[in-house]
């Protein structure tokens, strides 16, 4: 396996730097759908947060 990987000269093979590549890119996919997904969830809390609010305030505006 190790002599699969490095060449005479010391140099990694294409395959392992290929595989590498592969890895990098999916974590780079995956890592930017959860940050977006994230902010999402974050946009939809704020959202409720302040309806919940928008309706207290009008609830407390008619007590007397």
């Amino acid at each position: 396996m190790i002599n699969k990987l490095c060449s005479s000269r010391g140099q990694i093979s294409m395959e392992f730097s290929i595989l590498m590549l592969v890895v990098i890119t999916a974590a780079t996919i995956v890592g930017y759908h959860m940050l977006k997904s994230a902010v999402d969830v974050r946009d939809m809390n704020v959202n409720t947060i302040n309806k919940s609010a928008n309706i207290t305030i009008t609830a407390l505006e008619k007590v007397d």
